[in-house]
């Protein structure tokens, strides 16, 4: 089984200090890049005397390195959803972190309390202000997910930012001073204005786009009638484990809580 060790501190590293069996994950937007099918090793890159990546890790004893996206490359983009349905947690583990450390230190260069440049810290996952020494660490951005239950049956809905045809589970950002209980309760409500009972913790997976944490949970139907808020939500309704429409891809943790709504486990949590 693969294992991913992750690094205490953001440090950038040379093409020098780096073996060519490194891993090297860039990304552009929602795209990863790709070398024949495959994540990159830092043997791919001809430039190998200019490569400088951010450090973020080993995965199966291999360093793995962040870096922006290059502008002249000849490989292939694949959509970053796809590529780590197909992959193992750990490396699913190794790709996230990189993507979210790339991110936040990209938009972390200078000091918001006065403007000067930031450094790495050498002993946590930070960057400091040398002038005023204020420490700026990765932010999260949490996320709540839910199966809805009503009898024999799921609420689903399908988003307008969702490919066309597909239908998940309503979800939405934790907002500042929430519970996430509260923000489960919320969002349903703002978006098919329903409530929920018996709210209960069902799982979480890191969803870097740019900076998530999806947070599973399971509810049962308590009162009002579905309605799509009409704004992020086109159509929304119950479906029976025998009777579902076109469902987000494996790897998500929708489709999980969906699958286990499929064999009758949800209801054991």
């Amino acid at each position: 089984m693969s294992q991913f060790t992750p690094s205490s501190s953001p440090v950038l590293m040379t093409g020098k200090e780096l073996p060519d069996t490194s891993y090297v994950f860039t990304f552009h937007g929602r795209d990863i890049l790709m070398k024949n099918g495959k994540l990159p090793r830092l043997a791919d890159f001809p430039d190998r005397e200019n490569f400088s990546g951010l450090y973020v890790g080993k995965l199966d004893g291999f360093p793995c390195c962040g870096i922006p996206f290059p502008a002249d490359h000849t490989w292939e983009v694949q959509p970053l959803r796809a590529v780590i349905h197909e992959l193992d947690d750990a490396a699913v583990f190794a790709i996230c972190r990189a993507k979210e450390m790339t991110f936040w230190r990209n938009r972390r260069k200078f000091c918001g309390a006065c403007g000067t440049a930031l450094k790495d810290s050498e002993t946590d996952m930070a960057r400091f202000c040398p002038e005023c020494g204020e420490r700026f660490y990765p932010q999260i951005a949490p996320a709540v997910i839910t199966a809805v239950l009503k009898d024999d049956k799921i609420l689903l809905a399908h988003n307008r930012n969702f490919t066309s045809g597909v239908f998940s589970l309503i979800a939405g950002f934790v907002e500042s001073g929430e519970s996430l209980e509260q923000a489960v309760a919320r969002e349903i409500m703002e978006e098919v204005s329903i409530k929920v009972k018996n709210i209960r913790y069902y799982s979480s997976q890191p969803w870097p786009f740019p900076n998530s944490l999806m947070l599973g949970f399971v509810a049962e139907y308590d009162s009002g009638e579905v309605k799509p808020d009409g704004v992020e939500l086109e159509t929304a309704g119950w479906y029976s484990a025998d009777d579902l429409p076109k469902l987000p891809d494996h790897g998500s943790i929708a489709r999980k809580i969906i699958d286990d709504f499929i064999a009758n486990r949800l209801r054991k949590i």
